[in-house]
């Protein structure tokens, strides 16, 4: 009885110890799946955004870039096929590493010009256009005087010329006549050149000289007369009330200066 108890009793404990081994193993590959999950979930949640300019999003992982195309694969195809999409249709790309493409451009704070920028610029602008007008009207001047003196140059050879061939032909008009009592036929006598002719082509220098110094001298008074509205402007800008905001580093002070010129 005894003998037989303790078997029984022993092959019991044998078959319990069984039943846990068994159930520990069952237990261990469904734990590991969900581990193995648990850590690759974070993986497979990661992916890229893709957001174009009409508001729809694809997600993916962008395989490159440059200045034209986007390459990438679909995150529920990514053994697929590469897909392209123009860069000109894409508002920006979210990458997984929370890096945005484009960058955002911090906004530049463009200062509210002054009045003292104002009276820099304006007494310029009188500067500038002092300086040309004056540079003009000496070279349209110059021009003008240079065309005059090449025409009335050659107005006077033109005039020595026709002296010389009239003596010319009424030299030869009297020792005809004394010859042969007749007056010479019109063939032999001495043709004058038009002005146009003999004064080819420094009178058209002398002209274009004269007319392209007029225009400069135009554009040079209308120079001057933009110096002088400048300077106008400049005055009465001048003489205005301003309000300057200042800040002055030393003494922790700040506000607004009240600055009249005269």
């Amino acid at each position: 009885m005894d003998k037989s108890f303790s078997i029984s009793q022993s092959s019991g404990k044998k078959c319990g110890l069984g039943k846990i081994a068994s159930l520990r193993k069952n237990l261990i590959a469904p734990v590991l799946i969900a581990l193995i999950c648990l850590f690759l979930s974070p993986v497979a949640n990661a992916q890229d955004k893709i957001i174009q300019k009409d508001g729809k999003e694809i997600k993916a992982k962008v395989l490159g870039t440059d200045s034209n195309y986007i390459r990438y694969k679909r995150s529920d195809n990514p053994n697929g096929p590469d897909y392209f999409l123009f860069r000109s249709d894409v508002l920006k790309i979210e990458y997984e590493n929370g890096n945005v493409e484009p960058k955002k451009e911090t906004n530049k704070v463009v200062p509210e010009p002054t009045v003292a920028s104002d009276l820099q610029i304006l007494e310029s602008k009188a500067s500038q256009y002092k300086k040309r007008g004056t540079i003009l009207l000496g070279v349209g001047t110059l021009a003008i005087v240079a065309g005059a003196a090449t025409l009335i140059k050659l107005n006077g050879d033109y005039s020595t010329y026709k002296s010389q061939i009239q003596k010319t032909n009424d030299d030869y008009t009297k020792w005809y006549q004394v010859n042969y009592v007749t007056s010479p036929p019109e063939g032999d006598l001495q043709k004058q050149e038009s002005f146009a002719g003999f004064a080819s082509p420094g009178i058209y220098a002398g002209a274009a000289a004269v007319i392209g110094g007029i225009a400069l001298d135009l554009i040079g008074l209308k120079n001057v007369q933009l110096a002088k509205k400048a300077r106008t402007e400049w005055a009465r800008k001048k003489k205005e009330l301003s309000f300057q905001p200042y800040y002055e580093s030393l003494g922790n002070a700040a506000g607004l200066r009240i600055a009249l010129s005269f």
